[in-house]
């Protein structure tokens, strides 16, 4: 693609094109490969079939013979929106076979994101199932550019895909791949407003696994599997993605609750799977045993340390932390065999190199809190071979908002110390201005989260007409016949011994339960919701 292609686009080219040494340069060969090396090896499994190498590089050939047919070409948006399942992977490999931009949708994202989500990445061609049907029958006549959807679970309705799989006998075009060609637009979740196109190459999807296995990193010889949804393509890279590089098994976990999952883990040796911490906490209240091998490993948002302090404790080991983002993608720092200091996350991801700027975008020293970048690493044999985002797709003001001075901005705020470790003080987007004094939630969540009596908690602002915002904090409390008021006074108390008085909470609200997107998230726009009433002068 040339320049001017990209900035049709709202993209930026990469600054720069240098492969991984010693690793594949794109995705779209990664099934082929592993087929040529250990075809008769078991590659990929769910509840109802399983396939070897040999046998998914049929299937996928197959699939991307079909696709081909509906007209999906190099740079022709294919979307998803399927539960884990073999062909959920299938299609994203074919997908990446034909030079084309994959787009997943979450299952559970509501009518209107979806809407969003296929109208402006103007997908093409869309596979979901039977329980999806309704709702994208009810928004076609707004998504002119969407010319075939596929039910894959109705014979009828599927396009010919199972017919195509099982038959497993096709021969699809073979494009030229560009590994720096947009391949992905990963949607952020929209709890924060209209979601945002992330758009990366599949050198950036590659880049992750291979320069993590190049360092030993990540357990390059782990059979993998996930029990969250591979329709986050950040899921789909740190699992088949990662998994077929290193020429191993990826299976698809039976639940995301705890006692089948522990079973499944043990039952299929799985080496690596992502937790969120809500899958911790719960796993904690059980007394469940995990293999030996096993290590558990937490992302998706900060661990509170009383929850890491009792893992240590229970299992004689402390839980890998990680940070990272869309943006990436996935994985920017973690803290690798090291026990991370309280509050951390990570160090740099050896393709990284992580910088605290301040407004202006200058670098501010260590300790001090700032905006969280990151881009290449500068020395060693990595140098520059991370490639950033190419940007937002569509939007070109937010993508040079996103890339400027030359680095990754994330929109959230952190710290450095002297020995490199990152601490997340909180999204920018979340930052509550009360009186004109800046209160990060995350710092007041990890002091609520030290006492027993809270299971879970989220400070949100509330708006005000004489300090601006004031602090409401939502309290799940481990007990739920808990007594309310005796566990505000404890915390009140809490608060003010270990913060400054203006940080301690405003206000009190107790629930049964949070509302939480797919990776376990607090989704905190409707706890504003909640809280947030016009506003009346006194």
């Amino acid at each position: 693609m040339t320049e001017e292609e990209y900035a049709a686009l709202g993209l930026r080219a990469p600054p720069t094109r240098i492969d991984p040494p010693g690793y594949p340069h794109d995705v779209a060969g990664l099934i082929e490969r592993a087929a040529a090396r250990c075809p008769d090896d078991e590659a990929l499994g769910d509840a109802q079939r399983t396939f070897t190498f040999a046998g998914l590089a049929r299937a996928v050939e197959a699939a991307a013979a079909l696709m081909a047919r509906a007209g999906v070409a190099p740079g022709e948006r294919v979307a998803a929106a399927l539960g884990n399942e073999c062909s959920l992977v299938i299609a994203f490999f074919a997908a990446m076979r034909l030079g084309a931009v994959w787009v997943g949708i979450n299952r559970i994202l509501p009518l209107d994101d979806k809407r969003y989500i296929l109208a402006h990445s103007g997908a093409r061609l869309l596979l979901t199932d039977s329980t999806v049907e309704p709702q994208i029958e009810a928004l076609r006549g707004e998504t002119p550019d969407l010319a075939h959807v596929w039910i894959l679970d109705a014979a009828t309705r599927d396009g010919g895909w199972n017919a195509a799989l099982d038959g497993a006998e096709a021969t699809a075009p073979r494009p030229v791949i560009d590994p720096y060609a947009p391949a992905a637009i990963m949607y952020t979740s929209g709890t924060t407003g209209v979601p945002k196109g992330v758009v990366h190459s599949q050198h950036n999807m590659i880049v992750v696994p291979a320069a993590a296995f190049a360092h030993g990193l990540m357990q390059p010889e782990a059979r993998r599997g996930s029990a969250l949804p591979l329709t986050i393509t950040n899921v789909m890279i740190l699992g088949p993605v990662s998994a077929f590089l290193s020429c191993k098994p990826f299976y698809f976990a039976p639940s995301i609750k705890i006692a089948p999952l522990v079973e499944w883990i043990a039952e299929k040796r799985i080496g690596q799977i992502a937790f969120v911490p809500t899958m911790i906490y719960d796993l904690l209240q059980t007394d469940l045993e995990l293999p030996e091998w096993f290590r558990v490993s937490s992302g998706g948002a900060p661990l509170p340390e009383a929850v890491r302090e009792a893992f240590f404790k229970r299992f004689g080991y402390h839980v890998t932390t990680s940070y990272g983002l869309t943006e990436a993608p996935t994985v920017v720092a973690q803290s690798f065999d090291g026990v991370a200091p309280e509050g951390a996350s990570g160090r740099a991801m050896p393709q990284f190199e992580i910088t605290i700027r301040d407004e202006a975008g200058h670098p501010v020293p260590a300790g001090t809190v700032g905006e969280v970048c990151f881009g290449p690493v500068r020395s060693g044999p990595w140098a520059n071979v991370y490639t950033p985002p190419l940007g937002y797709w569509r939007d070109g003001e937010k993508t040079a908002a996103l890339l400027r001075g030359g680095v990754v901005h994330s929109g959230d705020h952190g710290r450095l110390d002297e020995n490199g470790w990152l601490s997340i003080a909180d999204r920018s987007s979340e930052l509550i201005l009360r009186g004109g004094s800046n209160v990060y939630p995350a710092e007041v969540e990890r002091v609520l989260h030290t006492h027993h009596g809270v299971a879970d908690c989220a400070l949100v602002g509330k708006p005000d007409l004489r300090m601006g915002m004031l602090t409401v904090a939502f309290i799940q409390p481990a007990d739920p016949h808990a007594d309310s008021a005796a566990l505000e006074a404890e915390l009140t108390a809490l608060c003010l011994d270990k913060l400054t008085r203006y940080k301690v909470p405003d206000e009190w609200r107790f629930v049964d339960q949070f509302p939480r997107n797919a990776m376990g998230k607090v989704v905190k726009p409707k706890l504003r919701e909640l809280v947030t009433a016009p506003l009346e002068a006194h």
